[in-house]
């Protein structure tokens, strides 16, 4: 271990500035930039200085800034500063002008000037070795030339890790290639940091160039680029980690850089650096978009096009197509921008740049901002930069942002402008025009809500532009006008005058269509719509003649057209109105007016409103009297209008004034109010109120409101409007009575007739307007209501008939409907409709799969959907019966006589067809899932009924071959629901009768299905629990358990303990209390039942056994059930080798007895032991019946009753049992429990016991039982009871009773005093059993209970534990011939002793003596009383520490003996045990004193005894030095050296020669170390003034202690004496190297008399060199130094090189010779050494020139060049080993050659010629 001295001298080399080392100082100061070495070294700093500040003015004339270092760096104080004189702070000080010099020199250090002055920083300032890496940093760059070579010979040898990499180049003085920096920069972070700080300080220090920040860029572009290389390899997770790592490594340099936007070299750095992390690198899109914010701040004039290339790599990357709004902001103010990335994208992608540009503009624009941001997406978009997908983003952008953008200010309406605007012109390009009308096409804009806020019509027009067949003369005159617009020319092909007089009625599609596409061309620009209007074909003029006028209107404004179309034309309407001053009855226009008003847009609504105002106005003005015109009365529907139901015009004027014209401000802002308030006015005020007008107009009276129901439903059928009959419809199908006669004889044929429409029919009207055919069905049938049976009947028909109405939505709209209106419909109509629908459900109809497979889904759906009444349920379960019916042959007798029918005789019956069979199962299937999904408790009307099917259902198994299960199942689910709701009320009698509990069980026995068991288990359970109908199920009980057994009770699902626990709960108490009724005995009736239990016991899952059984006794009754089932558990699983069962059954009954009171539990044990005398009695009552005894013999009945007492008694020592039983015992009720409960127990225990006296197997068993219920008293009760039970005559049950006592002790708890009382007191009871009995056994268990007392609680009462240690150590204990009477007197005198320590010392006469009697007996027995041995030596032990001082002289002295001779015995591992702890008590428990002069004394006979006696022995030894202080070792010194000296002559005393044996060698040598240990131990605790003198007489009993004649003697004794000071140098180190001294003369003597070597001498001559090597190795004061030290050895050590042993030579002699060399630090000393090896280098022996040779290389390794400055003198001799006859010696010589040379660094070849 190196101490603090060696820490520290090592520390101050490490930082030695070698001030007195003049030759070193001298090498450091030839270090030069400039010069040689040799020139350099002999210059001075005044010349130095003259040369380099000249340079340094040339530098200052280049560069002002270089002039600030002349205050410091250049100034006439520095040539006198030296770093090695400078405190720490004025170095650091000082280390931060020098990198500010060298940063702003770096650039120019190809130039003379720079070298000049950068020569005076390493010449004075030496920044080769205090600023090393910034130096290096500074030479990067200019890496390739001879100035970073002349760097690199002045750098020190040692560099930092950082720049390792030039070590090589450092040696072979090369220039490293770029590629090198490369990957160091790559491979080594240090690198790369390194220069990205550099960099840094240059930046901030302002001191950057060219050459520098490309060289900068270049590395790391490079090295980032090999970096994420090599982080793609591994697994996906490394990967990405080192990744991560490596961008968090970039990130922070990069950032830091990017400040510095003013250098623009930089910034290319920065953009390359970027380009290629964004590339390589994964980054999120939150770094992507910081560096996209980064590189955008730096955008200069001379940086644009470079940032923008970045920027487009960036945006590449990005997932997020839009930039962050900073960075849209720079952008923008380019103005060049669009053309600067459209010359970018001739090289690079930059479509993602451009969209985030044009994106982030239109952004801008939300934020109110305009000017450039609308060109700048213009631009874009026209410049054809972005693919298609990118540029519909754009456009959709732009008008989402028209739909957001607020009204509210001028700058958003000039936006708004700017849009529309860029709108238009993108219409004129075709490309861009078709993207946006795919963009309006693909994200479902409001169309008409853009064009209202643009002002503008975005759809394109549909026009028919094929030419009507005119003259082709005015055919040729259009074609040629030029100026004639596309509109214009399609008008002018349209006829002057329609076929029919109305838009309204015809097959005028065409020419609507032509006339709407012009009508909204002119609405768009405003100026030419009266135009259009004026149109001869649109008769303007006669508008109130004929309707074709206002029917156009009316087409346009409740058509798909825009919104502007539809405004315009509901104007154009007003205008026209307002114009007419004829008397003229308008309410033809009154549907289509609330058309409008529910119009989606607010716009149209509003327009709409003012025309009703107008109407209203005009309405009013009419005569009331006078019968009015109506217009259009005749031709609005052409020949239909003869059905329409006029209005009278009172009644018209009334409905405008009272209903319309009040709710128009509401209409307006709600686009469904209008529906509410036709609904509200039209029917009633039971409903509804009708809104109020101002002024208070009159109500509707119901004659009105069915005028107006009439002349809307009219209406509602004539028009050919579809969008107009849907929105009238809506609040037609909702009114009630009033709409009666109307829906019936208007509504329901138009609804029959659209149902019934083709598809064909259904694309014509398409063309006119836009719908949504499943809506339009949806309302059509809406219509239909639960009040008309016509309407009723018409969905029955479209539901059923597939042909008529084959439309799908049609249909799903019916089932719909009558989903809707089922809880409305009359209760008489309910069975027939569900009885259609369940045939529709099970339709099988192969013509129209299709539409039947539809049909059923729905049938099923809403049958299932709807609430089902107990009299539909009725109906459809009497159909499902009916099906099964219909299967048995017409001549079967009714059912109540089929039961009655044979099995034989209905297996003769015909097998119908499976067919029908299975239509038949289908049905109950569907009808059993609708009653079990209808809550079937709430239809207790079923029971009857469920009932017959299931009995119709098991007479029907056999035809259709299969158990049905899937069918009993929901039966008995829903039968057990309907049960348990009747339960809680009263049902009449006659419904019992339907009950058979006989089909329950049928299902029970013979299903295969567990869930069909289960429930029928719960529903028997639920019948046996209802106190009418019990009667009827009570008989059928007992098959059930027998299948429990079998089946349930082995699963092991929730469900199925569900069952059981409700069964045993309902059904056992019925069937016990009938049981009780009928038997005398409660166990014999219900031993069928147990049996059942117990014989599934093994089967039962083990987390439901106990639930189960305590389920089942709690319910028969705990008290007199519970002894019978553990009986029957400990009897049916007996104990097996081969089984856990009886594991299992014992372990479980103990758990089962912890759920009940523990009286219960006593209770239950004493009824348990009756059990078992009544099976031992000749006429057995309940034992016969419970344990079927009557089927055994009398061998078998005994193995019963044995199996039945072992079982007890496992069971009642169980310890949880124990300590549960022991809870009913509190004070103040102990005797009267004791009466109760463990008196009648005790009594039946020893009642059986003497009734098996004779039979010892079932005697053992009971006294066993016994016991075990003796253990559940409490402690004083116990010892109560055992004392009059020692009264017995019967050994055994004394014994038992002792034996419990003894168990019950070790649970006393040291604060119960009544029990340690009571247990104290027992103590003179047993000794009077010791004393008196006969019986061994009792004493053994007398013994072992005094043993438990005394141990816990003999200090209570020390005099009675003395009384009974006498009587113990008596001859009726101790002194007994029985060995294990013997130990176990010896184990309690041992804890006696423990107890009662000094009362113990009268017995110590009589003790020890037996016991070392008993010792040398068991020793003796060869093996054979190996416990009493140990238990002797427990108590040698026990007596050692408690009573030391009286374990001494014979005593002791005996003791060790007898271990002796045990250990030579080899009694084995427990034996060798018990010693240890023997030899650890006398080491440490004895009188140092006594014990030290007993190891002398017996020292020899241990040796006698043979090594594991002398290794125990000397253990012993080492074990009292270690524990004993100082002091105690100081007092014995004298007996401890003479225990040493006879210690290390073991060697010797043993003559073992290491020839003989390698075993006996090997154990010598273990001796011996554990002799050295002991020794070293001792050393450590004595002062120099006691051991020095220990030391030279232990030398002097080596060397002179033997008569010289005894060779062999004086040998052994020095291997031991060696051996010893090799781990006594290599403890003590330089701390006892001086004692070295007192061997001198004895080393020399072994040395160098040592010629030929047997084995014994060449053990000698190892121990003494390894010894050796050790006291050469710690010498740190110069011992060896001394030329009479060094002298005495080095002749005899050198003359064993010539050794014939190759292994002693190279494992000793060779580093022997190493270590002196090293130690004696002296050229004379060295050159001595050498001159003697130079002459064994001549020797005749070619073994010693090889070891020779072998020294010289070891001692070259070792000392370098301190040992190579003698290689003058060795080099004749090295040409002579050259040439050597023996190989060896040749080819080692040339490898001390190469050694050599490696060490000097050249070549020996020229000096060796």
């Amino acid at each position: 271990m190196t101490s603090a001295l060696q820490k520290q001298l090592a520390a101050i080399a490490a930082t030695s500035t070698q001030q007195l080392d003049l030759k070193a100082q001298k090498t450091a100061h030839g270090k030069s930039l400039l010069y040689e070495p040799k020139v350099a070294a002999c210059q001075n700093f005044n010349n130095i200085y003259q040369v380099c500040h000249e340079g340094y003015r040339e530098l200052c004339m280049l560069d002002s800034r270089f002039v600030a270092f002349s205050q410091n760096l250049f100034s006439d104080q520095g040539k006198t500063e030296d770093r090695t004189q400078m405190t720490v702070k004025e170095n650091a000080e000082l280390d931060i002008v020098i990198e500010r010099f060298l940063t702003l020199v770096g650039p120019r250090l190809a130039l003379k000037p720079a070298q000049k002055a950068l020569e005076w920083l390493v010449r004075r300032f030496r920044i080769h070795e205090y600023n090393t890496d910034i130096v290096i940093l500074t030479f990067l760059p200019f890496h390739a030339i001879p100035i970073f070579t002349t760097l690199l010979s002045i750098l020190p040898a040692k560099t930092s890790p950082t720049f390792r990499f030039l070590q090589p180049y450092m040696s072979s003085l090369a220039n490293p290639q770029r590629a090198t920096i490369v990957y160091n920069a790559s491979a080594n972070p240090g690198v790369f940091s390194a220069l990205q700080d550099y960099i840094l300080k240059v930046l901030e220090n302002e001191h950057q160039s060219d050459i520098f920040l490309k060289f900068w860029a270049e590395v790391t572009a490079q090295a980032m680029n090999a970096m994420f290389n090599t982080a793609r390899s591994g697994r996906k997770s490394i990967q990405h980690q080192r990744e991560e790592d490596l961008i968090n490594r970039i990130l922070p340099y990069l950032s830091r850089c990017l400040a510095f936007v003013n250098i623009s070299d930089a910034m290319y750095g920065c953009y390359a650096i970027t380009t290629i992390l964004v590339s390589k690198g994964n980054l999120e899109d939150k770094v992507l978009s910081s560096l996209l914010e980064a590189i955008s701040a730096t955008c200069r004039p001379d940086t644009t096009d470079a940032a923008l290339q970045c920027l487009a790599v960036i945006a590449e990357e990005r997932r997020s197509a839009k930039f962050p709004h900073k960075v849209v902001r720079r952008l923008l103010k380019h103005e060049d921008l669009v053309k600067r990335i459209v010359s970018l994208g001739r090289e690079i992608r930059v479509e993602r740049l451009a969209l985030g540009c044009a994106l982030g503009a239109v952004d801008r624009l939300k934020s109110l901002h305009h000017g450039c941001e609308i060109r700048t997406v213009e631009q874009i978009l026209v410049s054809d930069l972005l693919e298609d997908s990118q540029a519909l983003l754009v456009i959709k952008s732009s008008l989402r942002l028209t739909m957001e953008i607020n009204d509210s200010t001028d700058v958003a309406l000039g936006i708004r402008s700017q849009i529309a605007d860029l709108i238009v012109r993108l219409q004129d390009s075709t490309s861009l025009e078709n993207k946006l009308q795919r963009v309006l096409k693909e994200n479902n804009f409001d169309i008409e809500t853009l064009e209202m806020k643009l002002k503008t019509v975005l759809r394109p027009l549909e026009i028919d532009t094929t030419p009507k067949p005119v003259q082709e003369d005015s055919e040729m005159a259009d074609q040629e006008d030029d100026n004639t617009t596309r509109v214009d020319l399609v008008l002018s092909n349209l006829p002057e005058r329609l076929h029919t007089d109305t838009f309204l009625f015809g097959a005028e599609t065409s020419v609507l269509e032509t006339l709407a596409g012009g009508f909204i061309q002119s609405s768009s620009q405003g100026n030419n719509i009266d135009d259009f209007l004026n149109l001869p074909i649109l008769d303007r003029k006669g508008a109130f003649e004929r309707p074709v006028f206002l029917s156009f209107l009316i087409s346009i404004w409740c058509g798909p057209y825009p919104i502007l179309a539809r405004g315009a034309a509901l104007q154009a309407a007003s205008k026209t109105i307002d114009q007419n001053t004829d008397e003229m009855d308008l309410q033809a226009l009154l549907p289509y007016m609330i058309c409008a008003l529910a119009d989606q847009s607010k716009q149209v609504r509003k327009t709409a409103a003012d025309c009703v105002i107008l109407l209203d106005r005009k309405a009013a003005l009419l005569p009331k009297k006078s019968k009015i015109n109506i217009w259009a009365s005749s031709s609005l529907y052409g020949t239909k209008t003869s059905q329409v139901h006029w209005m009278p015009t009172q009644l018209y004027s009334k409905f405008l004034a009272s209903v319309l014209v009040p709710t128009l401000e509401e209409c307006i802002m709600d686009v469904s109010h209008i529906t509410k308030v036709i609904f509200s006015a039209l029917d009633g005020h039971s409903h509804s109120k009708l809104p109020a007008h101002k002024s208070g107009p009159a109500e509707l009276k119901a004659t009105d409101r069915g005028g107006v129901v009439s002349f809307l439903s009219s209406h509602t059928v004539l028009t050919p409007r579809i969008s107009v009959r849907l929105k009238l419809l809506s609040p037609l199908a909702r009114l009630g009575k009033v709409c009666t006669s109307a829906r019936v004889i208007m509504l329901l044929p138009a609804v029959r007739e659209w149902c019934s429409m083709s598809k064909n029919d259904l694309l014509s009207l398409h063309g006119l307007d836009n719908f949504d055919t499943a809506d339009a069905d949806s309302r059509h049938i809406a219509v239909i209501s639960a009040r008309d049976q016509e309407g009723i009947d018409l969905l029955q028909t479209i539901i059923t008939d597939p042909i008529s109405f084959h439309r799908q939505s049609v249909q799903e709209a019916a089932f719909q409907r009558l989903q809707a209106i089922w809880s409305t419909l009359k209760s008489a109509l309910k069975p027939s409709l569900a009885t259609t629908l369940l045939d529709l459900s099970l339709d099988e109809n192969e013509s129209h799969q299709e539409v039947v497979s539809f049909r059923q889904e729905n049938s099923k759906e809403l049958l299932g959907a709807v609430k089902l009444s107990s009299n539909v349920l009725r109906t459809l379960l009497e159909n499902a019966i009916s099906a099964i019916s219909v299967i048995q042959s017409s001549d079967k007798p009714p059912s109540a006589k089929r039961r009655r029918t044979s099995r034989l005789e209905s297996s003769r019956e015909e097998t119908p067809d499976s067919k029908d069979v299975g239509r038949a199962l289908r049905r109950v299937t569907l009808v059993l899932e609708l009653i079990e999904a209808s809550k079937p408790e709430e239809h207790p009307e079923l029971l009857r009924g469920l009932f017959h099917i299931l009995g119709e259902l098991h007479q029907f198994r056999s035809h259709s071959g299969s158990n049905l299960v899937y069918l009993q199942s929901p039966i008995i689910r829903s039968l057990l629901s309907i049960v348990e709701r009747l339960k809680g009320g009263q049902e009449p009698a006659e419904d019992h009768s339907a009950i058979r509990a006989d089909l329950l069980v049928d299902c029970i026995r013979h299903s295969t299905s567990p869930e069909v068991q289960n429930a029928a288990l719960l529903l028997i359970s639920s019948l046996a629990s209802w106190k009418p109908v019990a009667h009827l199920v009570l008989h059928t009980l007992m098959p059930i358990f027998t299948f429990m057994g079998s089946t349930l009770l082995r699963q092991s699902d929730d469900n199925s303990a569900y069952v059981v626990n409700q069964t045993i709960t309902r059904v056992v108490p019925q069937l016990a209390a009938s049981l009780r009724d009928r038997n005398k005995n409660f166990i014999i009736g219900v031993a069928d039942l147990l049996l059942s239990f117990t014989a599934a016991f093994e089967h039962i899952p083990l987390h439901r056994r106990p639930e189960i059984f305590d389920r089942l006794l709690q319910t028969l009754g705990a008290e007199d059930s519970l002894y019978a089932v553990m009986a029957l558990l400990l009897d049916k699983y007996p104990t097996k080798t081969d089984s856990r069962s009886s594991i299992e059954s014992r372990s479980f009954v103990s758990h089962l007895l912890r759920t009940f009171e523990p009286t219960l539990i006593l209770k239950s044990c004493t009824k348990y032991l009756e059990l078992i005398i009544d099976a031992l009695q000749p006429k057995r009552t309940v034992s016969e019946v419970l344990l079927s005894l009557n089927e055994k013999s009398q061998d078998e009945v005994n193995g019963t009753v044995l199996t039945l007492l072992v079982s007890l008694a496992s069971i009642l020592e169980d310890p949880s049992l124990i300590a549960y039983v022991g809870q009913v015992l509190r004070p103040g009720t102990e005797s009267a429990v004791l009466q109760k409960t463990f008196a009648p127990a005790i009594e039946r225990a020893t009642q059986l016991a003497r009734r098996l006296k004779g039979q010892e197997e079932l005697y053992q068993a009971c006294s066993r039982v016994l016991s075990s219920i003796l253990e559940l008293l409490p402690t004083t009760s116990l010892i109560k009871t055992a004392e009059d039970l020692l009264e017995n005559s019967d050994d055994d049950i004394r014994r038992t009773a002792l034996q419990a006592v003894e168990i019950k002790v070790r649970s006393i708890k040291q604060g119960d005093e009544p029990s340690i009382k009571a247990a104290l007191a027992f103590l003179s009871r047993v000794g009077t059993i010791i004393q008196h009995s006969q019986d061994t056994a009792l004493k053994q268990s007398a013994v072992a209970c005094i043993d438990q007392i005394s141990e816990r609680f003999g200090k209570r009462d020390s005099a009675a534990v003395a009384s009974a240690a006498q009587i113990v150590a008596g001859v009726q204990s101790l002194g007994s011939n029985d060995d294990r009477l013997r130990e176990i007197s010896v184990i309690c005198l041992a804890s006696i002793v423990d107890v009662i320590s000094e009362d113990f010392i009268p017995l110590l006469p009589v003790v020890l003596p037996k016991a070392f009697s008993y010792l040398e007996q068991s020793i003796d027995a060869d093996g054979k009383s190996t416990r009493l041995h140990n238990a002797v030596y427990s108590l040698l032990c026990a007596i050692i520490e408690k009573l030391p001082f009286m374990f001494i002289g014979s005593y002791l002295d005996k003791s060790l003996e007898l271990s002796h001779r045990s250990a030579k015995c080899d009694l084995g591992e427990n034996c060798d045990e018990s010693r240890d702890h023997f030899y650890g008590y006398v080491a440490k428990q004895i009188e140092a004193k006594e014990c030290f002069e007993a190891i002398n004394r017996t020292f020899d006979d241990a040796v006698e005894n043979g090594h594991e006696a002398l290794r125990e022995h000397l253990n012993a030894l080492l074990l009292a030095v270690r524990s004993r202080p100082n002091s105690a070792i100081l007092k014995n010194t004298q007996t401890l050296f003479t225990i040493f000296l006879t210690a290390l002559d073991t060697r010797r005393t043993l003559n073992t020669s290491p020839t003989e044996d390698d075993d006996d060698d090997t154990d010598v040598e273990h001796l011996d170390s554990i002799v050295q240990d002991a020794a070293i131990e001792m050393t450590t605790k004595l002062n120099d003034m006691t051991f020095r003198p220990f030391f030279s007489r232990l030398v002097e009993w080596a060397s002179k202690g033997l008569p010289k004649k005894d060779i062999e003697g004086r040998a052994l004794r020095s291997i031991s004496l060696y051996s010893f000071l090799e781990r006594f140098f290599d403890k003590f180190k330089s701390y006892v190297i001086s004692y070295s001294s007192y061997i001198l003369e004895d080393v020399a003597d072994i040395l160098q008399n040592a010629s030929k070597l047997d084995s014994l001498s060449e053990k000698l001559v190892k121990t003494v060199l390894k010894a050796l090597t050790k006291s050469f190795e710690h010498d740190q004061d110069g011992f060896w130094q001394a030329p009479s030290h060094f002298s005495a050895v080095l002749g005899p050590v050198l003359k064993q090189l010539s050794n014939e042993s190759s292994a002693v030579v190279t494992e000793d002699v060779i580093p022997a010779i190493v270590e002196l060399a090293v130690s004696a630090d002296s050229a004379d000393h060295r050159k001595e050494m050498n001159g003697i090896l130079l002459k064994l280098m001549r020797s005749d022996e070619a073994h010693t020139r090889l070891a020779v040779v072998q020294c010289e290389q070891a001692l070259t390794k070792r000392l370098g060049e301190d040992w190579l400055g003698m290689i003058s003198e060795m080099l004749p001799f090295i040409s002579e080993l050259q040439e050597d006859d023996d190989e060896m010696v040749e080819s080692e010589t040339l490898r001390w050659i190469n050694l050599m040379e490696e060490t000097l660094g050249e070549s020996l070849e020229p000096m060796l010629q």
